[in-house]
Formats: C-alpha cells, structure tokens, sequence
C-alpha cells in the first residue's frame, strides 16, 4: 500500500508542509482546504509544489453539509460542489472527500442522500472526479460507516465510493466485520488516527486528541485486519488533530507518521520476526569528566557495586553487583559528551538482541537512526540514536563481549542478593513522548500502558509504562510539561532528556538496604505519617511495618502480590537509583507511591 497524509495534520506554511512529508518518505498529500484558503499560492502553485517534491496529491477536503439539504440550499451546495472540482481539475486531483452533513436543517432519509449523491457522480464523471463519502462519528443523520456504504450502495455510480475513517469507527465501537462486505473498489481511500481512551464529546475528542497509530489506544490492527479482509490496496493516509502537533516539530511529526504507517503495513511481519525483541537490559553506561571520576566510583562503591575490571584501549570502566553491570566513560567521544550537559549522569543502556542484523533491516525501514560499528572505528557495539539518548546493541549469543574488550579482575563478591535490573525510568518534555512512544513500540514490539498522572505539589507528570512480553525489559517514560515539577527539574537539570532513574530489583531488600547502609549509604526519608496510613490501609504485620519505616522502605500491593521500594538521594542534580523487591506477581511500579517520593525528594532539596 502508498502513504499519505493529511496538509493539517502537521503545523507550518502550506509549502512547509508538504517539504516536511516529502522529506519524510511519504507517497502523497491529501490537501486540506483550510490549509489552501488561508495561503495565497494558486492551485498551480500548489499542484508544483506537491510535484516538485515527487508527491501526488492524492484528496482534497473537507466538502461539508453536501447532502440532504433542502431546495435553496440543495441548490447552492451542487454550485459549490462545481467550485471545489475546478479547483481540483488546477491541482490535478480526482478524488474529494465528501463528509456526512451535520446542518441543523439538513434532511434526512438514505434515498434523498442517494439520489443527491447520483447527480453529483453525474457531473463528477464528465470532470473524471471521483466523490468519496465519509460518515463522520458526529453527523446528524448519517454517523456509521454502514450507513455511508448503504447511501453508496444505493448511488450505484462508478465515481461514487466510501471514504473510511478508523476514528469515527472506532470512536463508536462499530461492528468492524462490517467492513469486509464493502467491495474493495468502491473504497476511495482510507484514513487511519488513533487516539488515548477519554470519556468526552466526540467532535472534542476527534479535534484535539488524535494521534499517529500506535501512540493511542483505539484497536488500530483489528481495523486494518477487516480492512485488509476487502483486498483494499489502495492508500493509507493519516489525517490527525492534536493539540501538540499544532506547535511541534514538523518534521518529527511527519517521520513519525511514515514510521506509524510503515509499522501497521508491516505489523504482522515484524511480529514474527521475535529475534528482534529485546532480551534483557545488558548494562547501563554513565559519562563523566576524568574530575567527576572519583565522586561516580565512590557513589558505585556505596551502592554494592566492584570495579572488576578497565576497557583495554577506552577510558572505561566496568562495575558489577551481581547481574546489573554499570559502566563509567571518562574519554572525550563525541557519542559520549554532546556538551549539552555538565557532571556525571547515565546516557546510554545496552540491550542483548537475537538477530542484529535483522534489528538494522527493521530499523531502515523505519527511518530510525542505527550506526553500525563497522562503519564507526571508535565503537565495539552497535547503537541506536534515539531521542531520549543511546542505546547499545549487543549479540545474544555473544558471551566473550566483556572478557574480549575489558581487563578483568576476579571479584570476591558473595551474597545472596540476586540482584537485576528491574526498570529503566526516563524523563523527557511531554511532547516527545508520543515520538519516543511510537519508535519503540515499533522498533522492539514493546507494549504500552495506559498513561498514569502522577500528581506533584507543582503539577502533573504523564507517565506511561513499555515492556516486552516476558517482562524482562522495562521502561517507564515521564513526560515534563514545567521546570517546577520534580521531573521538571531532571529536564532542566540534565539540560534535555534522558535516564531519570534505575531500579535495581532484589530477593530481599530489607537485608540490602541494611548491607547498604553499613557502606554508607543514604536512602530518602519518608514520613512517618506514611507508615500509619500502609499499617492501616494494607493490615500490615506492626513490627514489619515498623522495620519498613526504620528502613524508609515504601509498600504496595496489588491483586498480584506486594511491592517494596526505597530510593538513593538525588546524585548531581540529574539522576538517582531505586531499589525493589516483588513478591509474587506484582505487575505495578508502586505509582500509588510516586507522590511520597517526591514529597521527600522536595523536602530534601528545600532543607539542603
């Protein structure tokens, strides 16, 4: 299938839009008539541009309250309809997009909708126009697709078809196995939008809340599997509303809807190919200066960790605790330090995949950046350039990666910790999530939760959860919209986005923090106010309860288990570590918890 999109699902000059979507590697552009009356370039002019850029113009829309109307207006709209096809015939387009009248004093009725419809093909067929008809979730009579089709069944005209839009479909929770019954060559075209769940006005919802598919939560596949069901081949085009896009970077707006598309096209394919899933969390990397070395390696060395061994020709180190590898890069590289940010702070993680290679194919197909490291002298693993900072590549079935590039020293640690990587925490601006969203559910078939607020005493933070099927990799990402929140703070501190923190996961926390704490190391004070409410709240144990507070340990339950954490201070502004234990099955991130940290995260900042 070609891809397209909509001039007015990005923001920009009408000539900056379609450079941005040609740029982004898409087939065409539907133009959105607010876009061509608010500018002053001639349909010839538009026509040359959209061709200059190698695009076609694949629609033009919106023609609104056609249908249905009565004699006077019925009149008029027919003029109208005139118009708007000279106005094609200077762009060189054949198809319009006729939506479902929402007029007040429109008239209802499939026949009368049809025979409108009939006349319109009459005179479209002498211009070699082709009308698509689209019912709009809020239409005043016609708002289910069924009913569009049933008025284009009953046109019976070869320039007349349907125009299905995944929204107002899903929007309404209708019947997709309807769609298999719609002949493929009387669908026009097809345009996709996702959008997050919300309880709200349709025509609100639609207008300010659709999103690429993939970043919401509507039921984007099962459409595409009932559309595909027709043999439909023709284009998919994106047509989105939403508020960030409105003021958001063109261009990563535009590559994220060729990404999405890409990805729906390709869905079924890249869901078998599993060796591109991501493993587990090999390490994670943190950058310093040679002057901040000592202060990282005391902070490691408080935290249980052992410097087992230096890199053989890198100014590198390696620590480990258990099975969580931390690694230190003190050298001048330019993947290191984008002299963005000042002082030491965690840049990059590192990830065992099955099939590097197929990872690369899939990541060119998504226009995703991947430097191979044969073609870059400096590097020993692959990397992906993301937009919340690197991630390294590493071979599954690579087992000589550490011993072949590091000096190794044995270690005497012995303990039973077990301890792991449990999540990954990142703070990015809340409108790079949806990007950040979209190129890893993409790119490693990472699921997404719901997104969660998280209230702070200074505002709200979107946090919304990724992770594999087996669990084995977790990511919760917080979106920032000011510097007043705590993950305000990170961003601005940080001076862009990246890791917040990492949650290292145990057995038996109780007896690693006490560990811990003989090594000196200083874990967030919680109040005491919090321990009477879980003691209460939960029917905890009195004396557990009481070894949780001496601790500052927090606890969570759900229907699957409990949940322990306790969190480190904040290390240079920038960064700090959480530790957990699950018991059981519990699934969660303790978000019920979420706001007592940063109570104490304030309080010890506001008392420093």
């Amino acid at each position: 299938m070609k891809t397209s999109i909509a001039t007015v699902s990005i923001n920009g000059t009408l000539r900056e839009k379609i450079n941005a979507i040609a740029n982004a590697g898409f087939d065409g552009v539907e133009i959105f008539e607010n876009d061509f009356l608010t500018n002053d370039l001639s349909p010839k002019e538009v026509k040359n541009i959209v061709k200059d850029n190698g695009l076609v113009i694949t629609l033009f829309q919106p023609f609104r309250d056609f249908e249905g109307m009565p004699d006077k207006h019925r009149i008029r709209a027919f003029e109208r309809a005139k118009r708007k096809f000279d106005i094609m015939e200077e762009l060189e387009t054949d198809l319009i997009l006729i939506c479902s009248n929402t007029s007040n004093i429109s008239l209802g009725g499939l026949n009368r909708a049809a025979d409108d419809f009939f006349e319109l093909g009459e005179i479209a067929k002498d211009r070699s126009i082709k009308v698509g008809y689209e019912a709009l979730a809020w239409g005043k009579y016609i708002n289910d697709h069924r009913d569009a089709w049933e008025i284009v069944r009953r046109t019976n005209h070869d320039n007349i078809g349907i125009i299905l839009d995944s929204f107002h479909t899903l929007s309404r929770n209708i019947d997709l196995n309807s769609i298999s019954s719609i002949p493929k060559e009387k669908i026009f075209i097809v345009q996709l939008a996702d959008a997050p769940l919300h309880d709200m006005d349709l025509l609100y919802w639609s207008r300010h809340f659709r999103n690429m598919p993939g970043q919401g939560d509507l039921p984007i596949s099962k459409f595409m599997n009932a559309l595909n069901s027709t043999g439909y081949s023709g284009y998919l085009s994106l047509e989105i509303f939403n508020d960030h896009y409105r003021s958001g970077p063109r261009n990563i707006i535009a590559k994220d809807g060729k990404r999405s598309l890409t990805s729906l096209i390709h869905k079924k394919n890249f869901e078998q190919k599993k060796e591109t899933n991501i493993d587990e969390i090999e390490f994670v990397e943190f950058a310093t200066e040679k002057n901040d070395l000592e202060n990282l390696q005391t902070l490691f060395k408080s935290l249980g960790f052992t410097e087992i061994g230096k890199h053989k020709t890198k100014l590198i180190s390696l620590f480990v605790f258990d099975q969580v590898k931390f690694i230190i890069n003190y050298e001048n590289h330019n993947l290191v330090k984008d002299g963005s940010k000042d002082g030491p702070y965690p840049y990059a993680y590192g990830v065992k995949i099955q099939d590097i290679n197929a990872l690369f194919e899939k990541a060119k197909l998504l226009d995703i950046d991947f430097i191979n490291k044969e073609n870059e002298n400096n590097l020993s693993m692959d990397v992906i350039k993301h937009i919340d900072g690197l991630i390294y590549v590493i071979d599954k079935n690579n087992h000589e990666i550490w011993e072949k590039d590091f000096q190794f020293k044995a270690s005497n640690q012995r303990n039973n910790f077990n301890l792991k990587i449990d999540h990954i925490a990142k703070t990015l601006h809340s409108d790079e999530m949806p990007s950040a969203l979209l190129s890893y559910s993409t790119l490693f078939n990472f699921k997404k939760s719901p997104i969660v607020d998280i209230i702070d005493p200074y505002g709200i933070t979107k946090s919304q959860v990724i992770e594999n099927d087996t669990k084995t990799f977790r990511m919760t990402m917080n979106g920032a919209d000011n510097n007043k929140t705590v993950a305000g703070q990170f961003l601005k501190n940080k001076k862009g986005s990246g890791i917040q923190h990492i949650a290292l996961k145990t057995k038996n926390l109780v007896k690693l923090v006490e560990m811990l704490k003989t090594k000196g190391q200083n874990f967030l004070e919680i109040s005491n106010n919090y321990y009477d409410d879980i003691e209460a709240r939960f029917g905890l144990n009195y004396k557990f309860c009481k070894k949780l507070q001496e601790l500052n340990i927090l606890y969570d339950e759900d229907e699957y288990g409990s949940f322990l954490q306790i969190y480190t201070h904040v290390f240079n502004d920038t960064f700090f570590f959480e530790f957990v234990e699950r018991v059981d099955n519990y699934n969660g991130y303790g978000a019920n918890n979420a706001l007592f940290r940063i109570s104490a995260q304030k309080n010890f900042q506001n008392n420093s």
